[in-house]
């Protein structure tokens, strides 16, 4: 794909998911600026890739005007450019919704639908006087449809309301940007995955599992490609759409 040179931010990037979208992008050659709030995540990622991609380490609270604002005015100081922008970073609470602080709702609304409109809206400031870009946010299938409670069986940590309504959010943001960017030459788009196998208990993986089509859990790399791909101008048609992800889950 025709990600050769191009510079992307990731935020997120010491999670798992995004970790691996870190090492997607440089497999196709981009050069990638690396965000987190956790600096120890950062360190171990960066020393697992080639350093001469990373473009930087950011120390980044995406709910954080004052760092959103930061982060991108470095990136535009350095590089004077940025082609992509990857949406990443999020949380999650996990105890029963009627146990739910309000303050812990809305700090998960802050990070993952505020922090998706902090870093959209500062890299359109940079891409629009560029010649255009490419953006894709990370939503989820709980941003569409509600989480089974049957499937967490042996999880002590349940889907929560707060995270399904800040991913319905990301999806809503995704359409209102599409519309809104492309008279700079900026796409925006979704990927919502599903279930990632990532050792959860057996129980889980086994109810889960039978809820898909496919009958299994994601891999992350069956994710990566998808935002690799969307993110290229081999998507150059591409705009305002939810790529859900999902092994058919949705589907029935």
């Amino acid at each position: 794909m025709s990600l050769k040179n191009k510079d992307v931010l990731i935020t997120g990037a010491g999670g798992l998911l995004g970790s691996a979208l870190a090492l997607s992008f440089i497999k196709e050659g981009a050069n990638v600026w690396l965000a987190d709030s956790d600096k120890d995540s950062l360190i171990n990622l960066a020393n697992k890739l080639p350093k001469e991609k990373i473009l930087g380490q950011l120390i980044l609270d995406v709910s954080s005007p004052e760092q959103v604002l930061e982060t991108f005015t470095r990136i535009n100081n350095e590089r004077g450019s940025l082609d992509i922008l990857i949406n990443n970073a999020g949380i999650g609470v996990f105890e029963p919704f009627w146990e739910r602080d309000f303050k812990d709702f809305m700090n998960v609304m802050a990070v993952n639908a505020g922090g998706t409109f902090l870093c959209t809206k500062e890299a359109l400031n940079i891409m629009k006087d560029t010649g255009g870009g490419s953006i894709v946010n990370i939503g989820s299938i709980y941003g569409v449809v509600s989480s089974d409670p049957s499937i967490y069986t042996d999880c002590s940590r349940m889907n929560s309301e707060a995270y399904s309504a800040s991913k319905a959010a990301v999806i809503q943001l995704t359409k209102y940007f599409s519309v809104h960017a492309i008279e700079h030459n900026v796409r925006v788009n979704c990927v919502s995955p599903g279930g990632i196998f990532n050792e959860q208990g057996e129980d889980f993986i086994k109810n889960y599992s039978s809820k898909t089509p496919i009958g299994r859990m994601a891999e992350y790399q069956e994710i990566t490609g998808a935002v690799t791909f969307l993110s290229s101008e081999e998507a150059s048609y591409i705009n305002g759409q939810n790529l859900v992800i999902d092994g058919g889950l949705t589907a029935w």
